[in-house]
């Protein structure tokens, strides 16, 4: 943690730098939104151009338009749902008394797999059965640029364990 030394008066107080695990920057609202938000658009962007090319998939600029804000939004829906789920992890935990820092590693990214996977697995789901609904694609295709985007694109920061 980074320490602040704090002037008032005669004496000094210090004043800690609270760190929290990366994963709640996707339960509530922060600036850090400003810079998550359009990272995971070129994120999602980039994952699906890749994935077309490598289908030798036709009209790639249609489809993107087609299908890139849906794809964005469920990218983001899917990500609430996993940090929600080691959210609830969390305070399971705490009811139980259970005295493990799951702040810390391993226990952070113990905890956090759950999450990360359940992410994965909507984002296939959601963007196979709505993001590419009224593409020129086939339904393997449709399937292989799921896939794609739910490997490439699952939240795996919220992996990242806090060191104290």
């Amino acid at each position: 943690m980074h320490e602040i030394d704090a002037r008032r008066g005669r004496g000094a107080s210090r004043l800690y730098n609270i760190l929290f695990p990366v994963w709640l920057f996707y339960l509530f609202p922060t600036g850090m939104w400003f810079l998550i938000l359009p990272a995971n658009f070129a994120m999602d962007s980039l994952v699906l151009y890749f994935a077309m090319k490598r289908q030798n998939a036709a009209q790639m600029k249609e489809v993107w338009k087609r299908s890139i804000i849906r794809i964005w939004g469920i990218g983001f829906l899917c990500d609430l749902c996993g940090a929600a789920l080691i959210l609830g992890i969390e305070l399971v935990q705490d009811a139980l008394h259970l005295h493990w820092n799951t702040f810390l590693f391993p226990g952070a990214t113990l905890v956090a797999i759950p999450g990360v996977v359940l992410a994965a697995y909507l984002i296939y789901r959601l963007d196979k059965r709505f993001a590419f609904a009224d593409c020129p694609l086939s339904a393997p295709q449709i399937q292989k640029l799921s896939l794609s985007l739910a490997i490439f694109t699952a939240p795996y920061a919220m992996l990242i364990p806090l060191y104290g």
